[in-house]
């Protein structure tokens, strides 16, 4: 579930962001939560799994018909393709109408995301 970031989430937030190496400097921090704040076109969302705790952090940008994936920063207990897909899907759902794109590095998690939809959507419809 993504939940957009306010004030009050600061410091859950700036432990997210700390495992990103560039944001490990607390002035680059402050930056960041500056950038996304000032923004209209870039939102945060911290992210929570099943639990009641955040599980991670992801920054968005967006665009006339895209969200743009800046990065996804998640606690290390939290990494693994499958919750990343869960972010994924989360993001489709809270934005359906935009084509979701990803940093270089997350491209060939989104390819694989896109094809395990489409493998799910045709067993699917064999199913009917």
């Amino acid at each position: 579930m993504l939940n957009k970031y306010s004030d009050e989430n600061k410091k859950i937030a700036m432990g997210f962001l700390s495992y990103i190496s560039d944001l490990k400097d607390m002035s680059n921090l402050d930056q960041e939560l500056k950038l996304y704040k000032e923004d209209e076109n870039r939102q945060l969302y911290l992210w929570k799994s099943n639990i009641e705790d955040y599980s991670g952090i992801v920054a968005l940008s967006f665009s006339n018909h895209t969200v743009f994936i800046e990065y996804i920063s998640l606690s290390p207990s939290y990494r693994s393709q499958s919750n990343i897909f869960k972010i994924f899907d989360d993001i489709q759902q809270k934005f359906p109408d935009l084509t979701i794109l990803g940093n270089f590095s997350l491209g060939k998690l989104l390819k694989d995301w896109r094809d395990s939809k489409v493998n799910q959507e045709s067993e699917l419809s064999e199913k009917e």
